[in-house]
């Protein structure tokens, strides 16, 4: 038997889908949870059939691929693609009054 493996970062996938609804419709499609860490990463199995487009999933509309960063904080290196919600470093800048843009990559 065969297994094939997934790592999602939750929390940058679309904004119009939950977690739980992005992880029920990939339970859907034959995923099994096998632990999500503190920093929201999901990691997910199941098991592969020869002959069957193991990729389906991934290439459904909405479900994250790996995207560069949009936003940079140079003293710290953090960063935000610009997906979900706003990260706290660059969300206390704006709160601040600072233009946001100055940290655009």
């Amino acid at each position: 038997m065969e297994w094939q493996y997934q790592k999602i970062i939750l929390g940058d996938h679309h904004r119009r889908r939950d977690d739980i609804d992005l992880l029920c419709e990939l339970g859907e499609d034959g995923w099994e949870l096998v632990a999500i860490t503190s920093n929201n990463v999901a990691y997910l199995k199941r098991k592969v059939e020869h002959g069957r487009d193991v990729n389906r999933t991934l290439a459904r509309e909405g479900t994250p691929s790996r995207v560069e960063p949009k936003y940079r904080e140079p003293q710290t290196g953090e960063t935000w693609s610009g997906r979900g919600r706003m990260a706290a470093w660059l969300k206390l800048k704006q709160d601040a009054g600072e233009d946001i843009e100055k940290y655009r990559v």
